[in-house]
């Protein structure tokens, strides 16, 4: 009885794996115990086909019998094929048996011809001080750990030693987003947008710039740590991306319910998942089916998308700031601003069947309502914008640490501030408790754009305007 460590995919992460090998007399295969799905179960004619192609022997007589642990995890064929025909070989003494210590890992796909291939998610492993005994990378990769590579099964007792690459990246910021000029209206609106990290929704008319802000969002949102960008850069590795910054992610408004949650017989992440740790921009918000919207609800708020399968939880990140644009009538030039002086060519009916399509519970967790107008005159760069968020970035983190302004508490935000400007958040008893919160929020923002510790009167003002006025404004309109 020979037993190796090996590893599984468990929760978008690695996880190790015991992998135990007995030989019992009877008929000749593989059999597998501790929950292996079909795919594995598959893989064992991989296995054999692959250890007779290298001209090892395969028992006549005899079963394999393969226990993987621990029993209560499901375990799929990825990197286990290798781990199952190594143990077999070094158990038969057909090799010789390496030192097998509790940091080598076996971890390989094999074909039926017995080479040996690198798994694609082999680059998520967080063992930094881990000995991988693999096969050649599909890809160029960077590891943190030690590679033992062996491009076919006759090669085990002479793997190539591959040194760990020490070199950490680092993220880079979009420059090339900075080159845009901007007006006063969008600047300011990018200026709350990257301080708080908020979610919002522009409805204005086309032309107003609503997606030039929702795309050039992430040019100025705060660097990510390098904890933070490793999490990023293992994520989205499973979508075959290698970002450099944080994800921005633009799906289509024909983009299915399960393509933008997730979902599926085997759970698999979608795209809000996929816009973990950036921006979500949802284009054109009213052509998303209703169905979509409101699967959104839950995950928007919780920053965690679940699904339940077979009696079992899988959970995907979710935490994205998500910014949405719409027009708010067919022609798209009606707002709530001046609606005696819209030009547009549609009937007030025809206008609120069209932004009747807006789901009232996904719009009231936004926590910003911004009603775009035409552009005015772009005279404020880029560059000169990002010096000035940084700004307010660093004293929000240096006098607040902990979650960004869109993610603190209640208990949090109330602390020290005087009771009349806590009456006059809470004065609207028609509002929700969630845009009291947003309300708060989006005020601790407008002091940190000032480098205000405390929460001023003229704070709470501007955010009632984004956080709660524009938001009766639409509900009383439709």
């Amino acid at each position: 009885m020979i037993k190796i460590q090996s590893l599984i995919q468990d929760k978008n992460k690695l996880l190790p794996i015991e992998v135990e090998l007995a030989l019992l007399p009877g008929l000749p295969g593989i059999q597998f115990l501790g929950l292996a799905d079909q795919h594995l179960k598959e893989s064992a004619f991989r296995i054999k086909s692959a250890i007779k192609h290298c001209e090892f022997k395969f028992p006549v007589a005899q079963q394999i019998l393969v226990n993987l642990r621990p029993s209560h995890l499901k375990k799929t064929s990825r990197g286990l094929e290798l781990a199952v025909a190594a143990a077999y070989l070094w158990e038969t003494g057909q090799l010789k048996t390496p030192d097998l210590s509790s940091k080598f890992f076996v971890y390989g796909e094999l074909s039926l011809s017995g080479e040996v291939l690198e798994p694609e998610d082999l680059s998520t492993l967080e063992e930094k001080e881990a000995q991988v005994l693999t096969g050649p990378a599909r890809t160029e990769t960077q590891a943190f750990f030690q590679r033992r590579v062996v491009s076919t099964l006759k090669d085990l007792n002479h793997p190539l030693e591959i040194q760990a690459q020490l070199q950490e990246q680092f993220p880079e910021r979009p420059f090339d987003l900075l080159q845009t000029n901007f007006s006063e209206q969008q600047a300011r609106l990018l200026e709350i947008l990257a301080v708080g990290e908020h979610s919002a929704l522009l409805a204005g008319p086309a032309g107003s710039g609503k997606t030039t802000v929702a795309k050039s969002l992430a040019a100025f949102l705060r660097a990510p740590s390098m904890d933070e960008f490793q999490i990023l850069r293992k994520l989205h590795f499973q979508y075959g991306e290698k970002p450099n910054w944080r994800p921005v992610v633009k799906p289509h408004h024909s983009t299915p319910i399960m393509s933008m949650i997730g979902g599926g017989q085997v759970p698999f992440a979608g795209e809000i998942s996929r816009a973990h740790g950036g921006v979500l921009i949802l284009d054109e918000l009213l052509e998303f089916a209703p169905t979509v919207q409101e699967a959104l609800r839950e995950p928007f708020e919780e920053g965690l998308m679940r699904v339940y399968r077979n009696g079992k939880l899988k959970e995907f990140p979710a935490l994205t700031q998500i910014i949405a644009t719409t027009n708010l009538c067919p022609c798209g030039d009606w707002t709530p601003l001046s609606p005696k002086q819209r030009s547009c060519s549609y009937s007030n009916s025809r206008c609120r069947s069209y932004s009747s399509k807006l789901s009232g519970p996904l719009v009231d967790r936004f926590e910003i309502l911004s009603f775009t107008s035409q552009i005015g005159v772009l005279k404020i760069k880029g560059s000169d914008l990002l010096l000035r968020i940084q700004k307010a970035q660093e004293f929000s983190k240096a006098a607040f640490p902990g979650p960004v302004n869109s993610r603190k508490l209640f208990v949090d935000l109330v602390k020290g501030l005087p009771p009349k400007l806590l009456r006059m958040a809470e004065l609207d008893e028609n509002s929700s408790q969630r845009r009291k919160l947003a309300v708060l929020r989006l005020a601790r923002t407008f002091a940190d754009l000032e480098i205000s510790g405390d929460i001023k009167s003229i704070h709470l003002d501007q955010a009632l305007v984004l956080g709660r006025d524009h938001f009766s404004k639409l509900k009383r309109w439709e």
